[in-house]
C-alpha cells in the first residue's frame, strides 16, 4: 500500500508542472475594458516609434474628446471597435510583413474574426522600410481588413524609414479629422550632442551577401554627452541617431545605465559603394572631437524578461550590443546564461569574443557556443538544432530567451526553438515576456 500511494505521489508531481504550463498556453491574454469609448487610438510597436506616434496622436485626440483612450493592438476588444465612433491606427510592420510582436492577437483575428464596423471611421497610419520586400504589409492587411468590416477608412498613410515629409502626412490628416495636430514636442525629447570618446574594430569586414550585404567591420564606440549629463536608460534602450540629413538610425545601447559613458556597437555599412547614413557617420567622425545628435528612446519590448529563471541569449554580430546589457543584468541577479553567438570566424571577431570568453572562464556563463560560418561552416540554427535535448533541460519550465541580429538568423532561429521546445511553448513565452527579440 505505501508503495503505490509513494507512485501517486510521484505521478502527480510529474503532471502538475504540465498542467500549470498548458493552463499558461491557453489562457487567452486579458483584455483592456474600454467602457465605450468613442474615440481608439490604437498602436502596434516593435520598437517604441509607433508607440510614441500613438501617445502624441492620443494628446490631439485628448483636446475633443477627454475621454478618448489610448491601447495596446494586444489588449484591444474588437467588441470596442464596433462601439467606438473614430479610431485611430499606429501600427509597425516588423522584419518581413510581419505584425510587431504586441499586434500578434490582432494579426490573427484579422484573418480569423467578423465584426461589423457599419458607422465607424478608421485612419490608419502604417510605419514601414521600403527596403524590405514587403512595405507595411501588416497595415495593409489591418486597412483591407476594416474596410471588409463595413468601417470607412478616411485616411490611409504609409510612412518609409520615420521620414519627416511621411509623418507631416498623418498631422495633415489629424487637423483634417478636427482634432488637431500633435502636441509640439510630444513626440521628441530634443536630441543633445554627443562626442565620440573611442571607436575600436572587434570584427572584420563582411562580403556582399543575399541577407547581410556588405560591411567594413563591426565598431565598439564610447560616446558620453557634450553637456557631461549622462540620461538615464533601461535595458533594451535605443539610441537615435540623427542624422544631418534629418534621417533617424536607431542603435541599441550596449551597456547597463550608471557609469560615465554610452557603449555602442555598429556595423559599418556598405550599399553600393556608400556607407550607410548612420553606421558611416559613426564610424568615420574623428574620435575625440567628433559629434553627433541623438536621444535616448525607450523601447519596451525588449525589456529584460520576468522571473528568475535561467537565460538563453542568441545573436549573431551587432546583435552583440542587444545581448550585453541582458547578459549584465542576468549575471548580476544570478541567473545561469546560456549564450549562442555567431560571428564569421575567429581571427575576424578575437576583439568581440574576448569578452564572452573571459565572462564564461570566470564561471559567468552556465555555457557558451559560437558559430563560426566561414571557419568552420556552423551558424546559430545548426547550435540550436544539435543541442534540443540541452534546451529543454536548460528553458523547461520557466527558462527566457533574449534574441537580437539580423532578420534572417532570428526567423532562423525561433524556428529551431519551435521545433525543439513546441509551438505552445514559444507563445506562452512570447505572451508573457519570457521571450524578447530584436531583430532587424
Amino acid at each position: 500500500m505505501r508503495d503505490t500511494f509513494t507512485d501517486w505521489l510521484i505521478l502527480a508531481a510529474l503532471i502538475a508542472p504540465w498542467l500549470g504550463l498548458t493552463w499558461l498556453c491557453l489562457r487567452k491574454r486579458p483584455r483592456v475594458a474600454l467602457g465605450g469609448a468613442s474615440h481608439l487610438v490604437v498602436y502596434a510597436s516593435q520598437t517604441g516609434h509607433a508607440q510614441e506616434i500613438a501617445e502624441a496622436t492620443h494628446a490631439a485626440v485628448l483636446r475633443v474628446d477627454p475621454e478618448a483612450r489610448l491601447v495596446c493592438a494586444n489588449r484591444l476588444d474588437l467588441a470596442d471597435l464596433a462601439g467606438a465612433d473614430r479610431v485611430f491606427f499606429v501600427v509597425a510592420t516588423s522584419g518581413d510583413g510581419d505584425a510587431p510582436d504586441d499586434a500578434g492577437d490582432l494579426d490573427r483575428a484579422l484573418a480569423e474574426d467578423d465584426v461589423d464596423l457599419t458607422g465607424v471611421q478608421v485612419a490608419i497610419l502604417a510605419l514601414g522600410d521600403r527596403r524590405y520586400t514587403h512595405f507595411c504589409a501588416f497595415g495593409e492587411r489591418l486597412r483591407t481588413w476594416c474596410e471588409a468590416m463595413a468601417a470607412e477608412v478616411t485616411a490611409y498613410v504609409t510612412v518609409d524609414d520615420l521620414a519627416p515629409d511621411d509623418l507631416a502626412q498623418w498631422d495633415a490628416v489629424l487637423r483634417r479629422e478636427g482634432v488637431g495636430g500633435m502636441a509640439e514636442g510630444q513626440l521628441d525629447s530634443a536630441p543633445r550632442e554627443w562626442r565620440i570618446d573611442s571607436r575600436a574594430c572587434v570584427a572584420g569586414p563582411v562580403g556582399e551577401g543575399a541577407q547581410t550585404g556588405a560591411s567594413e567591420g563591426l565598431f565598439r564606440l564610447t560616446l558620453r554627452p557634450e553637456d557631461g549629463l549622462l540620461p538615464a536608460w533601461g535595458i533594451g534602450d535605443l539610441f537615435e541617431l540623427h542624422t544631418p540629413d534629418g534621417h533617424l538610425r536607431d542603435y541599441s545601447i550596449a551597456n547597463r545605465c550608471g557609469g560615465e559613458e554610452l557603449v555602442l556597437f555598429v556595423r559599418r555599412v556598405i550599399d553600393k559603394g556608400v556607407p550607410g547614413r548612420g553606421s558611416g557617420l559613426l564610424t568615420s567622425l574623428p574620435v575625440g572631437t567628433g559629434r553627433v545628435r541623438a536621444r535616448i528612446r525607450a523601447h519596451a519590448g525588449f525589456r529584460p524578461p520576468p522571473g528568475t529563471g535561467p537565460l538563453l541569449a542568441i545573436g549573431a554580430g551587432s546583435g552583440w550590443a542587444g545581448l550585453r546589457p541582458h547578459l549584465l543584468e542576468a549575471m548580476a541577479s544570478g541567473r545561469a546564461c546560456w549564450l549562442i553567438f555567431g560571428e564569421r570566424g575567429e581571427a575576424d571577431a578575437s576583439g568581440l569574443f574576448g569578452e564572452m570568453r573571459a565572462w564564461h572562464e570566470e564561471g559567468r556563463f552556465h555555457r557558451l557556443d559560437l558559430a563560426l560560418s566561414r571557419q568552420d561552416g556552423v551558424r546559430v540554427p545548426d547550435i540550436l538544432a544539435a543541442n534540443s535535448a540541452d534546451l529543454r533541460d536548460f528553458l523547461t519550465p520557466a527558462g527566457a530567451v533574449v534574441l537580437c541580429g539580423r532578420l534572417a538568423m532570428g526567423e532562423a532561429a525561433l524556428a529551431v526553438l519551435r521545433a525543439s521546445m513546441s509551438e505552445d511553448w514559444l507563445e506562452e513565452a512570447r505572451h508573457s515576456g519570457r521571450l524578447r527579440s530584436d531583430l532587424y
